[in-house]
């Protein structure tokens, strides 16, 4: 990781892992969740041949004519090479495809992968009868089908071998003619989408323009895509274009403060290796006096992807000497996993000259506590009394346990008195097979006042 120098009242930057020469020009960033994964096949294959892969497998059969004896314990060099394997077999049977499984660690990267059939396992019985539903459930499109295709890495890691790969269908397969209407084959083409953007530009609305593209195909089964496909190009190129205007417009404004006379501002962030925003902090010289001031007490919270873009902001809080709330520093961060949080705390470290507060507040996040276990090893860790009262109201939906809760919460017990009164609470509202009791009294040492009254700490 390529490091750059920085003070406090200067602007500085720094690429993440493996990033290269870092760049003000911010390009626009999309992130692939794990449900957007489960959903679609997110690799382009179109620049893998089916030809010279069924080649370098030796097989000689068409891939409707497949058994699971031909390509078990086969290799081939790259992952990419299976999803354009499976995606032209699955083409050629008449199923639709979709990620299920991605295992992967730090050492070795992405080592094992599952593709299934789209109409594998059971849609949860919760989503279809939801108390406050508006509107009636999709069709049930799974049923349980078995097929699928699993690979993984060599421990050399170069080559990927199938461990299983399963033929077997449970449901009537979709006629050639219908194949491009299966969701993992509709894509937009980057042509028709470089023909969207034109005539968005030229003020044609989204509807007419797909109009214009079914009559040049010659209809909508020689499209290869849907309407709602190409509703969702348009609003997703339009998206990425606000990010990378809004990206250039901030540091821009952020530049334009640190060089005006006598600015403290600090501010920072991080870019990925394609040059996008990741991550970017800023405080100003009263955020940073009120901490020199009141850095007891350091409140740490996620306003969770409530914003814009879609990325969480992360607020720094405190309390002042009128009991009242005063902010610290802001950040906006890529995701919630561990390496965000702790590039956020070692910065929000740097910008105050490395003091640690007495005592940190959070929601509870598990990549959160383990990131402020690493950055401030000092400060001791309370959980929100606010998140663990709803929590309490939202997951035993009893008035009378919230009151009985709050009590085990703020009040000075000696340690004996806490336990009984705890397992009384069990007792009476029978919480004893609770999980959400039994993770709660694991973090007791982290929330109960009993346990924390030693520490200095504003309420």
């Amino acid at each position: 990781m390529e490091e750059t120098t920085e003070s406090t009242t200067g602007y500085s930057h720094e690429p993440v892992e493996n990033s290269g020469t870092c760049t003000v020009n911010i390009e626009s960033y999309q992130c692939t969740t794990n449900a957007e994964e489960d959903e679609i096949a997110s690799a382009d294959v179109s620049s893998y041949d089916w030809l010279s892969i069924v080649d370098m497998l030796g097989l000689q059969k068409h891939p409707a004519e497949l058994v699971p004896c031909d390509v078990v314990g086969k290799e081939l060099p790259l992952l990419e090479m299976w999803e354009c394997f499976y995606t032209t077999y699955s083409r050629s049977v008449g199923f639709g495809i979709r990620i299920h499984t991605t295992s992967s660690n730090e050492n070795r990267g992405v080592w094992r992968r599952e593709w299934v059939c789209a109409r594998q396992g059971f849609r949860r019985e919760k989503f279809l009868s939801l108390a406050d539903r508006k509107r009636g459930p999709r069709d049930c499109t799974r049923c349980g089908c078995i097929a699928c295709l699993h690979v993984l890495k060599s421990m050399s890691g170069t080559s990927w071998k199938v461990q299983r790969f399963d033929t077997n269908h449970n449901h009537v397969l979709a006629a050639q003619e219908h194949l491009q209407f299966l969701r993992s084959n509709r894509k937009v083409p980057s042509s028709q989408a470089s023909q969207i953007r034109t005539y968005k530009y030229a003020g044609l609305r989204t509807c007419d323009i797909v109009n214009l593209m079914v009559q040049q195909a010659g209809g909508f089964e020689r499209l290869g895509f849907t309407r709602k496909d190409a509703y969702n190009k348009a609003a997703a190129m339009h998206q990425a274009e606000t990010v990378e205007t809004d990206s250039e417009g901030l540091l821009g404004y952020l530049a334009s403060k640190i060089d005006s006379t006598y600015s403290t501002l600090y501010a920072k962030y991080a870019i990925d290796e394609e040059d996008r925003l990741c991550h970017i902090f800023w405080s100003d010289s009263g955020c940073q006096r009120d901490y020199m001031c009141f850095s007891d007490v350091l409140a740490f919270d996620t306003t969770y992807r409530s914003n814009e873009f879609n990325k969480p902001l992360v607020m720094f809080v405190g309390v002042n000497n009128h009991f009242r709330t005063c902010v610290f520093g802001f950040a906006l961060l890529l995701n919630e996993k561990i390496e965000s949080y702790k590039w956020v705390l070692e910065t929000f470290l740097d910008c105050m000259h490395r003091r640690q507060p007495a005592v940190i507040i959070t929601d509870g996040d598990a990549a959160m506590k383990v990131a402020i276990i690493l950055c401030f090893p000092d400060s001791t860790h309370r959980l929100c009394g606010w998140h663990l009262s709803k929590n309490a109201t939202s997951n035993i939906k009893s008035p009378n346990f919230t009151k009985a809760f709050r009590k085990l919460l703020y009040s000075h017990y000696n340690v004996p008195q806490w336990y009984e009164r705890w397992d009384a609470l069990l007792d009476k509202f029978e919480l004893h097979d609770n999980a959400w009791a039994a993770t709660t009294y694991e973090q007791r040492l982290h929330w109960a006042e009993t346990f924390l009254k030693t520490h200095c700490l504003v309420e």
